[in-house]
């Protein structure tokens, strides 16, 4: 088990804000209070292109968000990165075969997902791009960058600076942003004094924008004269409400003569994102699957047995502990009860001892976690996510295992299956 760190047909919303901003001679107009921002440029030649990020295999959104690309038409499409969930072949021909519905170019980046497995090779191979390149387009240099793991190798920084030296307009798109546009949160480059060294370059060697995803929102700001924009919204979960950028969208790009306008276009998807709602008589606390995310997760191999003996639901599960979303409400004592219930109204009873497991509990049952993945997939694409699982150390959690861990009154003394306490559809977490 391996620990991670926090980490209806389809319209087009354009958010409208009253009345434009004006700072100095940098203009920003601002939709839904950051989704337009207009930056002065040089360039005579006038340009319009897209830029997405994090699509991270969920098809649903994906195949939505490149309708309204489709629609708006624009010259050509930046995909920042995280195009698939785990770099298997399956998934990045799965993306390939959407992608393809696009009507202009698309140029990719690596993100973080798309390097796991053989993923560098199958994103060579069926992308036909390197690990870094660039490209010209009227004029302006569009410079790709590989910051999948958060931060940028010696080769590729020397190659970089070569390319600074075009004398034009130049964009810079990559994964990984320098700094992370949420606050308290740390997706960003690893490499905290590279990241600086290149927000200085950039702005030495006059770059007009950065586009990055990683982020899961929509965020656009100038710093010392670059405009740097987060599009995280293709498809991931989301990872901060609407009104603070959690919408799923893709960033239309104008370049003119004198500026550049990018503004965030909202896509409306039908797919409502589950909630989870943990409650005690201390408090209670509302997740979203893009806010349990963040929070430090485990990686599990794991499955279950079912009332017939056969094994189910074999995976990899990443989910949150269920101790640390009891600790956002005062966790749980040993003479309460833990109640979990689903959308569906199916429920579960637990003991002080499933959250909080003895050693001799521990090598039983492992941890008890609500997953919101499995295989890389996340709801809707899997389809009983959220769900209670439990992760033991040999990755079977029997009915023998089931019957050692139920306390009095719940689980095996109720109904003979370990499946059972595989909850399906979390929606509510209690402690009574």
């Amino acid at each position: 088990m391996t620990q991670r760190l926090p980490k209806r047909p389809t319209h087009v919303a354009r958010r409208k804000f009253p009345y434009p901003i004006f700072i100095g001679a940098l203009v920003i107009c601002i939709v839904a209070a950051f989704a337009v921002h207009r930056h002065v440029a040089s360039s005579r030649n006038r340009l319009v292109f897209a830029v997405v990020g994090d699509s991270q295999g969920r098809s649903f959104v994906w195949e939505n968000v490149i309708g309204a690309i489709n629609t708006a038409s624009p010259e050509f499409v930046l995909h920042c990165g995280d195009m698939v969930a785990s770099g298997t072949r399956v998934q990045y021909e799965d993306f390939a075969s959407q992608t393809n519905k696009l009507k202009m170019p698309w140029y990719p980046v690596l993100g973080n997902h798309d390097i796991r497995g053989e993923g560098l090779s199958l994103f060579t191979e069926l992308t036909g791009k390197d690990r870094y390149y660039s490209f010209l387009e009227k004029g302006h240099n569009f410079i790709a960058l590989d910051s999948s793991q958060g931060f940028i190798d010696d080769l590729q920084m020397s190659w970089l600076m070569e390319q600074l030296e075009w004398n034009g307009p130049k964009f810079v798109f990559m994964h990984i942003p320098l700094f992370d546009p949420l606050p308290e949160v740390e997706h960003s480059f690893t490499d905290r004094d590279q990241a600086n060294k290149l927000k200085e370059l950039f702005a030495a060697k006059d770059v007009k924008a950065v586009f990055t995803g990683h982020v899961h929102i929509f965020d656009s700001k100038e710093d010392n004269g670059v405009l740097y924009v987060t599009s995280g919204g293709a498809g991931a979960l989301l990872y901060a409400p609407p009104e603070e950028g959690g919408f799923h969208h893709y960033a239309l790009v104008q370049v003119d003569r004198d500026s550049i306008k990018v503004e965030a276009v909202q896509v409306d998807v039908e797919f409502e994102e589950p909630r989870i709602e943990v409650m005690s008589q201390e408090g209670e606390k509302e997740f979203t699957l893009g806010e349990l995310s963040l929070l430090p997760s485990l990686e599990a191999n794991s499955s279950f047995e079912n009332q017939f003996g056969n094994l189910r639901g074999q995976g990899l599960y990443v989910g949150v502990p269920v101790s640390t979303l009891l600790s956002y409400v005062g966790g749980i004592r040993p003479d309460q009860t833990l109640i979990i219930t689903c959308s569906d109204g199916y429920s579960q009873e637990f003991s002080y001892d499933n959250v909080y497991p003895s050693p001799e509990w521990a090598e039983i049952q492992g941890t008890m976690l609500v997953a919101y993945e499995k295989d890389g997939a996340v709801p809707p694409d899997w389809q009983e996510g959220p769900r209670l699982i439990f992760a033991p150390p040999d990755g079977i959690y029997s009915n023998d295992d089931c019957a050692l861990t139920s306390s009095p009154g719940q689980g095996w003394n109720v109904y003979k299956s370990a499946g059972g306490r595989w909850a399906r559809f979390v929606s509510e977490i209690e402690v009574k």
